[in-house]
């Protein structure tokens, strides 16, 4: 990899993070982790799960979903509920807390960065939101 293109890297990384730790200070999210608000936002979207099935989906090792399911159970964003099928299995899904919180933190982050993005001139607004459609692309290779 040439220098330009590692420091271009290196920057672009830099400012994802830079952008998301915005974004989640605007919802008020430091009390969760990205692991938490992530296990949140797939219930939310993809319904129950085993905590099996979400550690695969989130591509992390079982033990660790475990402590995550754990961490949401105890500040009450999530349940856990009998498995309809296996009775040795539970069913994790958001709470009524829980999608109480999803409801505001996306409110809250939406808000706060449309109003960032207002600032922007009609020009880079638009490579903004193009440079959005490549990054979903990329991550979906």
């Amino acid at each position: 990899m040439d220098k330009s293109l590692e420091q271009s890297v290196a920057d672009f990384t830099h400012s994802i993070g830079i952008m998301v730790r915005r974004v989640r200070s605007a919802a008020g999210m430091e009390e969760l982790s990205l692991a938490e608000s992530s296990v949140l936002k797939r219930l939310e979207m993809d319904g129950a799960a085993t905590t099996a099935e979400l550690a695969r989906l989130e591509r992390v090792k079982p033990q660790s979903m475990g402590a995550t399911v754990a961490a949401l159970e105890k500040a009450g964003l999530v349940v856990k509920r009998p498995h309809p099928t296996d009775g040795r299995q539970m069913h994790i899904q958001l709470s009524t807390k829980g999608k109480s919180w999803r409801a505001r933190t996306i409110h809250a982050k939406h808000a706060w960065l449309a109003q960032a993005i207002l600032q922007l001139s009609k020009a880079d607004q638009a490579a903004l939101f193009k440079a959005g459609e490549i990054m979903k692309r990329l991550a979906e290779q």
